[in-house]
C-alpha cells in the first residue's frame, strides 16, 4: 500500500507473495526486499540486474470500479478480496515447503487437507481471471454483444462477473470464477521437488491443458503450477492416478525439470521469472518452447 495513502493503487495481477517464492532477499537494516531475475520473451534477453518484485506485474487501479463520472466505487474491494486469498495461499505454500524438507512427511498418506486444496484451487483460478488480458477479453466480448453499453459499464460488469467480491454476497454466488473453481475439484494433487532452485515461473504462471472432448466435468487434462523455485504443484484427473502413483511428493529428474521450464515458457505472456539468472541451456529451452507454441 503506497505510503501516505489508505488505498492501494499498484494492483498486482501476479501477487508479490507468489513472486517472492522465486526471489532472493536483500536486507538493509531491518528492511527486507525481494529481488527476482526476469527474462524478456520479446527480445529473448535476460535483464542485466535483478528487480524488486514490487516493481513488476502490476497496473494502476486494475480492479477498481468507477461510476459514470469516473469516481471510484467501493475502493479496493476486489484488491482486499485478493489479499485475503493470497494470505491463505501463502500459509498453505509455506506448509508445503516445510513438509517437503521433512523426511518423515515425504511418505505421509496426506499432506493437504480438503481446505488446503480448496485454497490452492481458488488461488490458481484467481490468477487466471485477474490477468489484464482476461479482463480485456471480457470487455471486448461485451462490446460485440452489448454495443450500447458505455465502456465504463462494460468494465464494471466484467470485473463484477469475473472476480470474487466477498463483501457482496449476491454477486459472490454468480461470478464466473466461482463456477471455474468447480471443475478443478476432485483432482489428484502431487508435489514435485527439484534438486535446487531451477524452477521458473512467469507473468502467466498457471499452465493448464484443455479438457478431453468427452470430459464430463470439463476438467483439464492436467495442471502444472510452479509453487517455489524448488516445488511444482501438479493436478491430474483422478482416473490418471493409477499411472502416476500415489505419492504426494515426487523427486523431479533433470528431464522433468526441463519439461517444466518448457511448459512455463510456452504458457508465459511476456516475462519469465527466476531466482537465479537463466543459464544458456535454459534460454535455449525457452526459445524452443516459444517456437513450438507459435
Amino acid at each position: 500500500m503506497p505510503k501516505g495513502s489508505e488505498f492501494t493503487e499498484d494492483e498486482h495481477y501476479v501477487p508479490r507473495m507468489y513472486l517472492r517464492e522465486f526471489s532472493y532477499i536483500r536486507t538493509k537494516g531491518k528492511k527486507e526486499n525481494a529481488f527476482i531475475w526476469q527474462f524478456n520473451l520479446e527480445t529473448m534477453k535476460q535483464s542485466d540486474t535483478s528487480v524488486n518484485v514490487k516493481s513488476i506485474c502490476f497496473k494502476k487501479n486494475l480492479y477498481e470500479l468507477r461510476d459514470k463520472t469516473g469516481e471510484f466505487i467501493a475502493r479496493n474491494i476486489i484488491e482486499k478480496t485478493f489479499s485475503r486469498i493470497e494470505n491463505e495461499a501463502s500459509t498453505v505454500i509455506r506448509s508445503i515447503k516445510e513438509k517437503s524438507q521433512n523426511e518423515k512427511c515425504l511418505n505421509c498418506p496426506t499432506i493437504l487437507s480438503d481446505e488446503d486444496k480448496s485454497i490452492l484451487i481458488i488461488f490458481m483460478t484467481a490468477l487466471q481471471f485477474r490477468d489484464p488480458n482476461t479482463i480485456q477479453m471480457g470487455i471486448e466480448s461485451l462490446q460485440q454483444t452489448n454495443p450500447d453499453m458505455t465502456l465504463n459499464d462494460m468494465r464494471n460488469f466484467t470485473l463484477l462477473n469475473l472476480l470474487p467480491i466477498s463483501d457482496i454476497p449476491e454477486w459472490n454466488e454468480n461470478t464466473i470464477i466461482r463456477s471455474a473453481t468447480d471443475r478443478l475439484c476432485g483432482m489428484f494433487f502431487q508435489i514435485g521437488i527439484a534438486p535446487n532452485d531451477v524452477i521458473i515461473s512467469s507473468d502467466r504462471p498457471v499452465i493448464m491443458w484443455p479438457p478431453k472432448e468427452n470430459e464430463q466435468f470439463n476438467r483439464p487434462r492436467a495442471i502444472v503450477f510452479p509453487l517455489t523455485s524448488r516445488l511444482v504443484l501438479y493436478l491430474f484427473p483422478m482416473e490418471d492416478r493409477k499411472y502416476i502413483g500415489n505419492d504426494w511428493f515426487t523427486y523431479l529428474s533433470d528431464d522433468q525439470v526441463k519439461e517444466i521450464q518448457m511448459y512455463v515458457a510456452a504458457g508465459a505472456r511476456d516475462w519469465i521469472y527466476s531466482k537465479e539468472p537463466l543459464s544458456k541451456e535454459q534460454i535455449e529451452l525457452i526459445k524452443k518452447a516459444r517456437q513450438k507454441s507459435c
